[in-house]
Order: structure tokens, then C-alpha cells, then sequence
């Protein structure tokens, strides 16, 4: 057999089942039959799965290349169509609206499976249904070990790539990496492999308590809510709302504080709950060592931009890759040609400007909502790349275009303009004698409870900490009973958010905890705390600071034994040494 070319009873091994692995597969056959080859093709479904069952977003583009493979699209897939996303930044914000066919949202979750893992199943059916192995097995390492000289015929016929998956071992004529933007083989697919390069994100399940939810025909991107997070996707289902927070440094506790605020905001409805949370990473621009002789990455392994939210993309590197091939053989230079410069140009120019755009919309700021529409008037995608956040328009390079310029103007405004912070509408009153406890510690919470019910006053305990910021925006109380340790997000990161919105700025935050130590003192008072309780605390205190019969900040030089008022002074941590 012809090593250089895939012939009839060639081998091809597809590392990772998702949907580029089956779509790959899917390709590979109907195309290799098109030609009058029949292939062998073996897909390893690599790695654990997720907790997180992502929905997906399917265009029309999307839909035709799906039915091209022979996947049929059920009907049902079209119960949830979006009309748009809008577009939020620093109080603006912008719809820009799907194109004619709609956005469709596909997802079973929680009665059923995600939608992206509904669209693999349809791939994958499509694959089998051709002939493709699907093997749950963990890929190690790929090798070129040709056979020797003296090696049988059935090794030698084989192929000169070993695939070595959980101790064993098979050859293959050609090897494609389908594993996404999560840990990737590197040096163990072939030396020298650099993949797309990836930025850190954090996506999470949505469920409400009420069976009522209504459902908003918009997905949401709200840019730089925090300096730690780049955006957040609000995507609503039919049954929940799937979140992803994408940035450097973003960290679980980033996001479940920008749910928080966009509850406060009325971006989600209040009275959820997160279902799951977990880590993960999207890709952050091209790969740039994608081919070796018989090898090549696909899909998210080789690609992407964190605002590509549609499947298009990694469909057309699918059909791409299967067209190199068996058109242009298996040697290096021929696969490179036809597959990284011919066949994914545009798609790689497209994902380098997409995770450029990502830095100026940051830097656009208010202005980052405009340049969506202005990006999106320049026309929409002629091109085998599809829009950004799954949309026809606006194209990665028309938004980068706008964004750019849009960060330069907002740059220049910023050295001349004063900065006014856009205030509610309206501002609800604070309700006096109701304070707010959060603590997840059922005994200490029904302990405060109890003492300050015991004075007259109405309480609301808290066991977490996700509902507060909407509570406090619509019920501002007299004052809130903050503690450090919480499940998602510290206490005093808490305080800090909300004393930088101003709904919230003025209401009094008490930060309790069992850590007494000067530096958990002070980081309580920088972030905006009255006061530093440490536990078990002291009812007496507790109620002289709530109650207004001592001031918490009273002045520091007075001595320790000088006055009762001292002694509230140190509990609260400004005299602290």
C-alpha cells in the first residue's frame, strides 16, 4: 500500500469523540466514499466528562453542514430560537439581532442530555452509521515508528503511526486531534506541536426553585463586569440558564460574584441556584505547528476565539481536514499546503482577531456595545468563518476593526472627561430595624437570629451567599452581618462589591470571623467593612455597634481602658497592630 496517500483499507485514528472528533469521522467517510475509498476509521473517546453539559447554538450555516453529513436535525431542536444577543458594558448596552433563519438554542438539560452533547450524538450516529469505531479509550502518546523491513505484511500494510492508548498499541496511516481546548497531547501528538493557545474560564448551570421561568430570547454578553473577568455569556434554555465567565485570571468565585450582580441588575431572575460549576478553557487564537506527516489538529485543538459560540467553525475544519487527506496525501509539506494554508486561512486570520477584539472591547468600555453594531453594518460573513456569539454578523475582523477604534476614542475621552457614575433610576428606601445575616453555619445563624428578633427587629439569615446582592438591591437593610468563610465567594470580596455599586454603597456591612488575625482585620475594613467581629461574638458588642449606642469607628488614640468606646474600636479592628 501507498503510505504517502490514503487508499482503500487505510487506517485513521481520530483522537477525541466530541464534535470535532465525530464530525471529523463523519467527513472523512462520506468524503473517502465520494472517491471510491473505503476507510478504517477509529475514534478514541478520550478523557472524563464534565460535569457541565453545554447548550449549543446552531445557525443556519451550522444546520446545512450538519444535514451535509447526513445528520438529520430533529425538529425539536427548533422549540428555543433567540432573536439576538444583547451586548452590555458600563450601563450601555446594545441588541444586535440574529440574522433570518434564527439562533437556535439546543439543550435537554437537566431532563436530558446538554445540547452540544445532543449534536455529538447525531454526528456520531451519522459516523457509525458509515462505519466509524468508537473506542473509550485514553490516548498517551502518538509515535511515527515505520515497521521494520522484516516485519510481517499485516504490521507492515498498517501505517507507520502507533497510537498508544492505556498500555496498548495500534498502527494507523494518518492521526487527527480532536480534543478541544482542554489538556492537549502537545510533544506527545508530534514534536514540535503547538496548539491554539487558551485562556482560563469558568462555566456554571443556572436552575430556578419556581418551575416558572420565563424564558428571555436573548443570550447576553456583558463585557469586563469585574477586572478579572473579559465577558460573561448569559445563554438562556428552556429549563435553565448556562453561564460562562472567560478571562486570564478568572477564578469560580469571579463568577458566581458577577451572577450576583447581574441578579442585582435583572440580567437573571432572582431566586436561583447553582446546579454545577466547573473549570475549563477556551481557545485563544490559531495554533501555529498544527501538521506532521500524517497528523493534524481540528476544532478547538487547532483554533478559536473566546466570542465563537456557534459550531460552524468547527465543522468547516472538519470537512477541510478530511479534504487534505485524501486529496493532498500524508506527506508534511502537501498537508500543510492544502489544509493549514488552503483550507483554514480564513479561519485562523478570524480566531487571531477575535481574541484580539476581546482585549479592546475591554478597553472600548462604554463604548464596546456601539461597536458591535457599527462592526455588524460593515455586512455580514461571505466566507467559510462565520460571525461572532453565533451570528452571521459581525465578522471577527470587522469587529476588531470597531473595537479597536472604539478603545482608542474611549482612551482619549478618558485623559479629558469627568467621570459621572450613572445612577438607578430609583433608589429603594432603606428599611429600618431589618438586618441581613449571612453565615453558613446553621448554629451561628440562628444564634445572631434569635438575639436581634429579641430586640424587635425583622431578620433574614442567609445559608449562602448568592441571593444577597439582589436582596440588598431591592430590600436595603439597616445592616448586614457579613461572614469570611462563605461556599463560593469570601466574605470580604462580598463587602467590597457591594460597596462599589450605588444601590448598595450605603448600607452598613459588619465582617464577622473565627480568623482574628490583624491582616483579615484590616482587609475587612479596606474593603468598606464598619466593623471586624471576631467569633463567637460577643451579643453585647454586637448590639452596641447595630444599635447605635457606640460608633464604630470611634478615634483611635484614645487608650484601650479610656471609655467603653475603645473597646468597640479594637473589636472592630482599626486599632489592630
Amino acid at each position: 500500500m501507498n503510505v504517502s496517500r490514503l487508499a482503500n483499507g487505510s487506517r485513521v485514528a481520530i483522537i477525541g469523540g466530541g464534535i470535532a472528533g465525530a464530525g471529523l469521522a463523519a467527513s472523512l467517510l462520506f468524503n473517502g466514499r465520494a472517491r471510491g475509498c473505503a476507510l478504517d476509521v477509529r475514534v478514541y473517546e478520550s478523557g472524563e466528562p464534565g460535569t457541565i453539559a453545554p447548550p449549543a447554538m446552531l445557525t443556519p450555516e451550522c444546520r446545512s453542514r450538519l444535514a451535509a453529513l447526513g445528520c438529520r436535525v430533529p425538529p425539536e431542536w427548533r422549540a428555543h430560537e433567540l432573536r439576538g444577543v444583547e451586548i452590555l458594558s458600563h450601563g450601555n448596552r446594545e441588541v444586535v439581532p440574529s440574522s433570518p433563519g434564527g439562533l437556535w438554542v439546543v439543550d435537554g438539560w437537566p431532563q436530558g442530555q446538554g445540547g452540544l452533547a445532543l449534536v455529538r450524538e447525531v454526528l456520531a450516529g451519522a459516523a457509525a452509521s458509515q462505519g466509524a469505531r468508537f473506542v473509550q479509550r485514553h490516548v498517551d502518546r502518538v509515535e511515527n515508528q515505520p515497521a521494520a523491513p522484516d516485519a510481517p505484511a499485516a504490521v507492515r500494510k498498517n501505517g507507520p503511526l502507533v497510537v498508544r492508548a492505556q498500555g496498548s498499541g495500534e498502527r494507523f496511516h494518518a492521526a487527527v486531534l480532536a480534543t478541544g481546548a482542554g489538556p492537549s497531547l502537545g510533544d506527545a501528538f508530534f514534536p514540535g506541536f503547538k496548539p491554539a493557545p487558551t485562556v482560563a474560564a469558568v462555566q456554571a448551570r443556572l436552575r430556578h426553585a419556581s418551575p416558572r421561568l420565563s424564558v428571555t430570547p436573548l443570550a447576553r454578553l456583558w463585557l469586563s463586569p469585574l477586572p478579572s473577568v473579559d465577558g460573561l455569556l448569559l445563554l438562556p434554555g428552556a429549563h435553565s440558564v448556562y453561564a460562562l465567565a472567560f478571562g486570564a485570571t478568572v477564578t469560580p468565585a469571579d463568577l458566581c460574584q458577577v451572577l450576583m450582580m447581574a441578579a442585582r441588575d435583572g440580567l437573571v431572575e432572582e431566586g436561583f441556584e447553582l446546579a454545577a460549576l466547573e473549570t475549563t478553557r477556551l481557545p485563544y487564537g490559531p495554533g501555529r505547528t498544527l501538521v506532521a506527516p500524517g497528523q493534524l489538529a481540528v476544532g478547538a485543538a487547532a483554533f478559536g476565539h473566546p466570542l465563537q459560540m456557534g459550531l460552524s467553525e468547527t465543522l468547516a475544519s472538519c470537512s477541510r481536514a478530511a479534504v487534505a487527506l485524501l486529496d493532498a496525501g500524508l506527506e508534511g509539506p502537501a498537508l500543510e499546503r492544502r489544509y493549514v494554508r488552503e483550507g483554514l486561512g480564513e479561519l485562523l486570520e478570524d480566531s487571531a482577531a477575535g481574541a484580539r477584539a476581546v482585549t479592546w472591547l475591554r478597553r472600548a468600555g462604554r463604548r464596546a456595545p456601539q461597536a458591535f453594531l457599527s462592526a455588524r453594518n460593515r455586512g455580514s460573513s461571505g466566507g467559510m468563518g462565520g460571525g461572532v456569539l453565533g451570528l452571521s454578523s459581525p465578522t471577527p475582523l470587522a469587529l476588531l476593526s470597531s473595537a479597536r477604534w472604539a478603545g482608542v476614542r474611549e482612551t482619549m475621552a478618558s485623559w479629558v472627561r469627568t467621570t459621572v457614575e450613572p445612577l438607578p433610576a430609583t433608589i429603594p428606601s432603606l428599611e429600618p430595624d431589618l438586618y441581613y445575616i449571612v453565615d453558613d453555619d446553621a448554629d451561628a445563624r440562628e444564634a445572631m437570629t434569635q438575639l436581634l428578633e429579641s430586640t424587635g427587629a425583622r431578620v433574614v439569615a442567609f445559608a449562602d451567599e448568592l441571593a444577597l446582592f439582589c436582596a440588598v438591591a431591592r430590600r436595603p437593610p439597616t445592616a448586614i452581618l457579613l461572614d469570611v468563610v462563605l461556599h463560593w465567594v469570601d466574605g470580604l470580596r462580598l463587602c467590597e462589591g457591594l460597596k462599589q455599586h450605588p444601590l448598595t454603597r450605603d448600607t452598613r456591612v459588619f465582617v464577622m470571623s473565627g480568623l482574628n488575625r490583624p491582616h483579615v482585620r484590616q482587609r475587612a475594613l479596606d474593603a468598606g467593612a464598619e466593623a471586624f467581629l471576631p467569633k463567637p461574638v460577643e451579643p453585647e458588642r454586637l448590639l452596641r455597634l447595630l444599635m447605635g449606642h457606640v460608633a464604630a469607628g470611634a478615634p483611635a488614640t484614645q487608650p484601650h481602658h479610656a471609655s467603653p468606646e475603645s473597646s468597640v474600636s479594637d473589636e472592630t479592628g482599626r486599632y489592630a497592630s
